[in-house]
């Protein structure tokens, strides 16, 4: 189920893209992209993403992040450095804010999180779930982050991972696509994910039906 909305800016990120999935989704229940504001802004949420695009085999690859571990030729490219910034400034704008962001402290996913964080929205914490690929590892931090959410019901956490990672928490990719794409953010609360793709070109999303 597919919704636009209307960006903030014009340029590569002009249309964002929303679909829903859940277990009970039917025809007429696809989210507004009014109504996904209102409930970022409500808290209450976890928002996960992919570190932003960061291709490999890089000659020059820079990690931003004090204390980060810069794989070999995989720091963010300048699109990903934009992508990453942009989310921030897209979340922001629109009055969403996010309390805490938990991440790799690999480069890509830790500089992808610090720029996102870079307009404000709250403290970095680098965890080793971040890099697990194991499921019994991240059930027991989403329960942890269930914990977190009970005790502050208005807040937003924002997980940045790697494309092996992230389905782990509700951000499994699309039939069309072979991994989560960069440039999405998947909004979670009550078992639904709410997909947001600030990065139309890169997303299979568009060819999604009912």
């Amino acid at each position: 189920m597919i919704a636009a909305v209307k960006s903030i800016r014009s340029g590569a990120f002009a249309t964002l893209l929303v679909s829903m999935t859940s277990a009970c989704v039917h025809a007429g229940q696809r989210p507004s992209p009014d109504a996904v504001l209102e409930q970022l802004r409500g808290g209450g949420n976890i928002v996960v993403m992919r570190h932003a695009t960061s291709p490999g085999g890089q000659d020059s690859a820079v990690g931003m992040t004090s204390g980060c571990d810069l794989a070999p030729g995989r720091g963010l490219s300048a699109q990903g450095f934009y992508e990453a910034r942009y989310a921030g400034e897209w979340l922001a704008a629109n009055g969403v804010k996010i309390d805490k962001t938990y991440t790799s402290d690999l480069c890509r996913s830790y500089d992808t999180a610090r720029l996102v964080a870079a307009t404000g929205n709250g403290p970095v914490i680098p965890r080793s779930e971040m890099k697990s690929d194991d499921p019994e590892i991240a059930e027991a931090f989403k329960r942890a982050l269930a914990a977190e959410l009970a005790a502050s019901p208005a807040a937003n956490i924002l997980l940045v991972s790697h494309s092996n990672i992230t389905p782990l928490y509700w951000s499994g990719p699309l039939k069309a696509e072979d991994e989560t794409p960069s440039g999405r953010l998947h909004v979670v609360r009550n078992g639904r994910t709410i997909r947001i793709d600030l990065n139309a070109d890169l997303s299979a999303a568009p060819s999604v039906a009912d």
